[in-house]
């Protein structure tokens, strides 16, 4: 195994990574560092590092302005059967590699996708629902994600002689993965352990605000990947649908695009709309969720201000969400609750005879805001605190309106073992009409006890949490005095602190 990690001026924010790589359970591995002209003194401690692990190559090269010359270099110099590509500001869990490598070496696997955590970053759910062994880019929405934070094999990028395009350039990982995908004979999915913490770091490169007419002309050349794998018709428009909902529509609602000069936000959308008259045809729009197919409306008719007055309007939708019961089942918690959609001052959205009704007037047809037919979806995860790594329980869906859904989700540490002894946070998600969001399961004032190895609580902020126990006789610690305030709202609560307090 390989590890390739681009390296420019990281300073502070490499140490995570450095220990993360280190301390791999693997043991056949090597890390190198392709450091892009960094003169922060990251250089020094660079080799500084390489001075103390053998494991670790420095490689020193004169800036190029992006990562994937870099990248591209380490993929030469790489000595494994397999390579990983990480970023600095990023980290592996302890077992990433070792898991990974067994499953690619098990399927024979040209591709193996380990399961990523955001941590200022939203990771798509879908393509970690569950592990597979041979996962299909369409089916299994493999394109959800096309960064390069994934094992490869080397003979298999030097076959077909797969690299990333060098210099200060956009979308240079979407061709790299996509290119890979298409070519790949086995494309395997590990979603039952966090490999990846996927951060978010200000300043980095991806965070710069893009030249319009550099960042379309790369969409361009992606779009000309797919058409050169995909014949014309409905697989080739699910694709086009990905770029158009993620790079263009969402675009234009994102919260520093609209914060950006007026000048620039103009530029933006003169360019985004030029695209899609030249690539995007209008079947690709029956594609997009019924939230983008509103945007896509007002794009395609040049109604700029009634577009933008739509995207303001909606900033800051989320979910708001209510604890309804708690039960047990045996030592099986039931956890009932709902989750409905609002706008940022609370106002849930509306519809009424199965048309949205939406916060400003729109020059459409009435007919484009029935949302009667749209997909809906309610999860219910838990979120374990010590790494923000998210596992989904299994939901029952009890009822379902326009924008709000209820349900029923079981939690069984017993039966699932990626439920590991930790705290955990419950979060709720829902995907109605497009919208799509999420937030920590709200505690109520359902009554709650201990039973097995489940030792569920309210936190001081009133939302539901839950320690899982590594056996049923395990002593639990107190947290200091925030537990104990939280514990001191919970009827009954305080005989089970004695019999759980070390």
């Amino acid at each position: 195994m390989s590890v390739v990690v681009p390296v420019f001026n990281t300073g502070e924010h490499l140490s995570r990574c450095v220990e993360s790589l280190l301390g791999q359970t693997l043991d056949d591995y090597e890390v190198i560092f392709a450091d892009d002209g960094s003169s922060d003194g990251t250089e020094t401690r660079l080799d500084e590092l390489a001075a103390e692990h053998d494991r670790v190559r420095v490689i020193h090269l004169p800036p190029s302005g992006g990562p994937g010359g870099p990248r591209n270099v380490g993929i030469d110099a790489a000595r494994g059967d397999y390579v990983y590509f990480l970023d600095d500001d990023d980290w592996l869990g302890p077992e990433a590699l070792e898991r990974m490598h067994a499953m690619a070496v098990r399927n024979e696997a040209d591709i193996v996708i380990g399961k990523m955590v955001g941590h200022g970053r939203t990771v798509p759910r879908a393509m970690f629902r569950q592990s597979r062994d041979r996962a299909d880019v369409l089916k299994d929405a493999l394109y959800g994600i096309l960064t390069p934070h994934k094992l490869f094999r080397r003979s298999f990028l030097d076959a077909h002689r797969i690299r990333f395009p060098e210099g200060s350039v956009r979308l240079e990982d979407h061709r790299f993965v996509l290119k890979a995908y298409f070519r790949a004979g086995t494309i395997s999915v590990l979603a039952d352990y966090p490999c990846c913490h996927w951060v978010r770091r200000p300043g980095s490169y991806s965070r710069n605000r893009p030249d319009p007419a550099h960042y379309y002309g790369a969409l361009r050349e992606v779009l000309d990947i797919v058409d050169g794998h995909v014949e014309p018709g409905p697989d080739r428009e699910r694709y086009y649908a990905h770029w158009y909902r993620g790079k263009i529509l969402k675009r234009l609602g994102e919260k520093s695009f609209l914060e950006a000069p007026p000048d620039y936000r103009r530029a933006v959308y003169d360019e985004a709309r030029r695209v899609v008259v030249e690539r995007f045809g209008e079947s690709v729009d029956l594609r997009l969720p019924f939230r983008m197919r509103v945007r896509a409306a007002l794009l395609r008719a040049d109604a700029h201000d009634d577009l933008f007055r739509l995207v303001e309007a909606e900033r800051g939708v989320t979910v708001a969400t209510t604890l309804d019961g708690l039960r047990w089942d045996d030592d099986r918690l039931v956890v009932r609750f709902t989750a409905r959609l609002v706008y940022a001052d609370g106002t849930p959205l509306t519809a009424r005879d199965g048309r949205w009704e939406p916060p400003v007037p729109l020059p459409i047809p009435a007919d484009m805001l029935d949302v009667t037919g749209e997909g809906r979806r309610l999860d219910l995860y838990v979120r374990r605190r010590e790494d923000s790594a998210d596992h989904p329980l299994p939901v029952t869906v009890e009822s379902s309106g326009v924008f709000a859904m209820s349900g029923e989700a079981v939690i069984d540490p017993a039966a699932d073992p990626a439920l590991r002894p930790g705290a955990w946070d419950f979060v709720a998600r829902l995907d109605a009409g497009g919208w799509i969001a999420e937030r920590r399961l709200e505690g109520g004032g359902v009554k709650i006890a201990r039973r097995g190895l489940l030792v569920p609580y309210r936190t001081d902020n009133g939302r539901l949490s839950v320690r899982v126990l590594a056996s049923e006789g395990e002593r639990v610690r107190t947290n200091g005095p925030l537990l104990r305030r939280a514990i001191k709202k919970i009827p009954g609560a305080r005989r089970a602190v004695r019999r759980m307090r070390a």
